[in-house]
């Protein structure tokens, strides 16, 4: 899809991926609407990317909420306009392991990480497949593809999410609506700030992070060029191509690597 002159929704906008996304498609396009939680830093993140070149719009959502999407959907129908691209980015984690997690967490990280994506693009898709246009981005994980502990409600969602964009690609195209999935490695952003992962041993696997310059640019090429899955880096496909195509070689190996965050999280915990 050419940006030019389009209107883009970006949920997850007030920082990291998304704000820094936003940032770069504003220079191009038409309008940017940015969509979050937290008031202070959406109204941050707006200010900052006016005078860009694109219209910024901001709307306080809370992606994990019903009545709050519903609203959110409301809004951005009201003129009866489609938005041309919707980017699901919005998200979470905790660094938690099943057992050990509350109710209230895995139905948060379900509602933030999947469902409130699942009722945004369905809320909108009617009216990109009235239009016989229109594009979505969903910013899953290298966890949608490759089990990564301790986060499995993270990966169940992220799996999902990726899941949903694989089917929608086939059953939206011949509407002319482009379907785009999106799957970094670990990002250096505020994700990363929660309680759990605060108080972890970082392993050596987790001591470099990518940068949301690049993340994001990947992800703006992904959508300008319509690819069906791009991973940042790229390493990261040809590894989970590795990983699926010689299974019976490399999961053992791969859950030596497992074992030990989870030995690692239980022993910080005394456990």
């Amino acid at each position: 899809m050419h940006l030019r002159g389009k209107w883009i929704v970006i949920t997850g906008g007030s920082s990291g991926i998304g704000a820094e996304l936003g940032m770069q498609i504003a220079q191009v396009a038409d309008r940017v609407t940015l969509v979050a939680d937290g008031e202070e830093r959406l109204a941050a993140a707006g200010n900052a990317m006016r005078g860009l070149g694109a219209t910024i719009d901001t709307v306080r959502c809370d992606i994990g909420s019903r009545s709050d999407v519903q609203a959110l959907v409301a809004t951005l129908l009201l003129d009866g306009r489609a938005p041309d691209l919707l980017v699901n980015n919005a998200g979470f984690g905790t660094y938690t392991p099943f057992e050990a997690a509350s109710g209230d967490e895995i139905d948060r990280l379900l509602e933030v990480n999947l469902v409130g994506h699942v009722r945004l693009t369905h809320g909108l898709v009617g009216a990109m497949v009235a239009r016989r246009s229109g594009a979505i981005c969903f910013v899953a994980s290298a966890a949608g593809r490759i089990p990564i502990t301790p986060n499995a409600t993270y990966c169940a969602a992220k799996h999902g999410m990726f899941g949903l964009a694989e089917a929608l690609r086939y059953e939206l195209r011949r509407f002319g609506v482009e379907v785009t999935a999106v799957c970094p490695g670990r990002v250096d952003t505020a994700f990363f700030d929660d309680p759990t992962f605060r108080e972890r041993t970082l392993g050596p696997e987790n001591r470099s992070a990518l940068s949301v310059g690049r993340v994001a640019a990947a992800t703006l090429r992904a959508i300008e060029r319509a690819r069906p899955v791009t991973f940042v880096p790229a390493s990261l496909g040809f590894a989970t191509w590795v990983y699926e195509a010689f299974g019976p070689v490399t999961r053992p190996l791969y859950s030596l690597l497992m074992k030990s965050r989870i030995e690692r999280i239980y022993a910080d915990a005394g456990r």
